[in-house]
């Protein structure tokens, strides 16, 4: 029970982020038509995909960069690293910006999309900045602080700019929802400059900008690959299927997003279990026995709650989204297997075991998604997003029990036995 008590705590605020998508969602459902809806779906997941490559990296380094030299009071150079984090997110930013989206013109034949992707231009080196400094909060032991900035709180503020547009002047073109989204960001950044501002000594800064920016360049790579599969179904239902079928399919994705609540919370469960220097193997799998358990409760819930969440988006096609919906959730069935074989590979093995198998198994769904849509529509897309989730996980599985880091009994929570973590 000790472990449950802990996941739910961690779970309240692991939750924050993804409620605040669901509002945010839930309004923009109603306030726009179907077909703008769907084409600020697939800009909002395009601007996601990009925010890590804007910041060069630093939104993802920042705490292994930050927090020892804050432990160790080396304020000349937090100032130092808050001035080149801020330079590289605003100046990088906007051209690598200004170039991918420039490249996603020549190619999308959507032209609603292609009307507006100016605005990105801003929302994408804000965002970027964004996600910076709340990473720099949390370094900062600032983390109640961090993690409300980083995402929550400006989806907060666009919920209720648009609402009161919404009110003031009827249904939303996605142009206002853009400019609602930039000013929301601008505040979030400023916010954030406040909140940092009396946490730093004002000491002259000090700079090692070369071994920074190759320290944000190694975590950029993988973690530029997981944000642009997490977003590469909305992408491709966009590009294939176009703006309204994004709309049928954007609000099962958040639905079956809230699994992620329970995932990060477990996820923060088991890491410090398995960077223990003696791991205890009862404490893994009486661990990954609650979060089978859990997960198979989650996902039932949200299963069984399917068709009022949807009722909830004003879902335009109500069977077609319960059934994409039930698809994205038996996917997630194997999610304890995913989460503990992915951080043991990355604590206790080689991480880039970890964007090898990403690759690949990208690699195969999307072909499998190119074949499926061609014969089954969205359906065939949300099987093949489903496959590859899986596919993934069964590779990382077995790449953990081949290095002996953890054996099937652990992953599966069967037995006690001992871990033969070996690097």
């Amino acid at each position: 029970m000790d472990v449950l008590k802990h996941v739910l705590s961690l779970g309240t605020f692991t939750g924050l982020n993804h409620v605040s998508r669901v509002i945010m969602t839930l309004l923009l459902a109603r306030f726009m038509g179907a077909e703008h809806f769907g084409t600020f779906a697939a800009l909002l997941a395009l601007c996601e995909v990009l925010l890590l490559p804007a910041s060069m990296g630093f939104a993802s380094s920042l705490m292994r960069i930050a927090h020892p030299l804050f432990k160790s009071q080396q304020h000349a150079l937090l100032q130092g690293l808050k001035r080149v984090y801020l330079a590289v997110a605003l100046s990088f930013g906007l051209i690598f910006a200004a170039i991918v989206l420039f490249g996603y013109a020549l190619f999308s034949p959507h032209q609603l999309a292609n009307e507006h992707l100016e605005y990105l231009v801003l929302i994408v080196p804000l965002g970027a900045l964004m996600q910076c400094q709340a990473t720099f909060l949390i370094a900062l032991d600032a983390k109640r602080r961090g993690l409300l900035t980083q995402q929550s709180l400006f989806e907060i503020f666009t919920a209720a700019s648009c609402a009161y547009l919404y009110f003031s002047h009827g249904p939303l073109h996605l142009e206002m929802v853009c400019q609602a989204l930039i000013a929301s960001i601008s505040i979030v950044v400023v916010l954030q400059f406040a909140l940092i501002f009396p946490l730093l000594k004002k000491d002259q800064p000090a700079y090692q900008t070369k071994h920074w920016c190759k320290s944000s360049l190694r975590l950029l790579a993988s973690g530029a690959g997981v944000a642009l599969v997490a977003k590469l179904d909305v992408l491709l239902v966009h590009h294939w299927l176009g703006p309204k079928a994004v709309s049928v399919f954007y609000p099962a994705v958040v639905i079956a997003g809230l699994m992620a609540i329970l995932s990060n919370a477990f996820g923060m469960v088991l890491k410090p279990l398995l960077l223990k220097e003696r791991p205890d193997s009862a404490e893994i799998a009486q661990t990954m026995r609650w979060f089978w358990l859990c997960n198979l409760v989650f996902v039932s819930v949200l299963a069984i709650a399917a068709y009022p969440l949807l009722a909830l988006y004003h879902e335009p096609e109500m069977e077609s989204g319960h059934t994409l919906l039930l698809i994205l959730l038996l996917a997630q069935l194997v999610t304890p297997l995913r989460v503990c074989a992915s951080s043991t590979i990355n604590l206790l093995g080689e991480p880039l075991y970890n964007l090898w198998v990403l690759l690949f198994a990208t690699a195969v769904t999307v072909i499998v998604a190119w074949y499926c849509q061609a014969q089954f529509g969205l359906l065939g897309i949300a099987w093949a997003f489903c496959f590859g989730f899986v596919l993934g996980a069964v590779l990382r599985t077995w790449l953990v029990i081949k290095h002996g880091y953890l054996d099937f009994e652990q992953l599966f929570g069967l037995t006690k036995r001992s871990i033969k973590a070996q690097l």
